[in-house]
């Protein structure tokens, strides 16, 4: 079982590089990378992956409620 870092995607890139398109589909793969492991945890019966990608996958939802708020700031400093 391959285990990514927790840190494998920064969400406080700096805001000159602040590309809200790319990071999303990046967090989207990503959370579905993590559904797939999840159901294939469900399916070897593996409780402690099952809760472990359960949580990821939440993280991931959590992140890309993030993202719109970094994105709200980004636009208003962009009007600044």
């Amino acid at each position: 079982m391959s285990i990514t870092n927790f840190n494998d995607f920064d969400l406080n890139e700096s805001y000159a590089a602040f590309n809200p398109q790319a990071m999303a589909e990046r967090l989207k793969r990503r959370e579905q990378q993590n559904i797939v492991r999840y159901r294939a945890a469900q399916d070897r019966v593996d409780n402690y992956a099952i809760t472990y990608y359960k949580y990821r996958i939440q993280l991931d939802k959590i992140d890309l409620e993030k993202l719109k708020v970094l994105t709200a700031i980004h636009k208003l400093k962009q009007t600044k």
